[in-house]
């Protein structure tokens, strides 16, 4: 069965643009890659004024989406992109959800 993920992260104040190009021109590039299929990409502002991005992704199953994690989230990852996400957006605020698809 198809696994959808639902992201959400809280932009830091002043770096939506910087975050969403980056986004679009290296993180998910990068993940399509790894085999992540991208299913939407959204931008949203709160009551408060503050900006999430807000995303899907699918995964044939579960065992597709362990591997594709293992794939993306290596040592390089950790090492080299995750401080500069952390620079972008507030990573206490990063939620994921698995979404059960159930009809079209």
């Amino acid at each position: 069965m198809k696994i959808v993920e639902l992201r959400e992260y809280k932009i830091r104040p002043g770096k939506a643009d910087q975050w969403i190009t980056w986004m679009r021109d290296e993180l998910l590039p990068y993940q399509r890659s790894q085999g992540m299929r991208i299913l939407s990409t959204n931008l949203y502002q709160d009551e408060n004024g503050d900006e999430f991005f807000v995303w899907t992704r699918e995964f044939d199953n579960e065992q597709q989406r362990q591997a594709a994690y293992a794939d993306t989230y290596n040592d390089w990852w950790v090492n080299e992109i995750r401080p500069q996400v952390a620079q972008l957006i507030e990573l206490d605020s990063i939620k994921v959800r698995q979404l059960k698809p159930l009809w079209l």
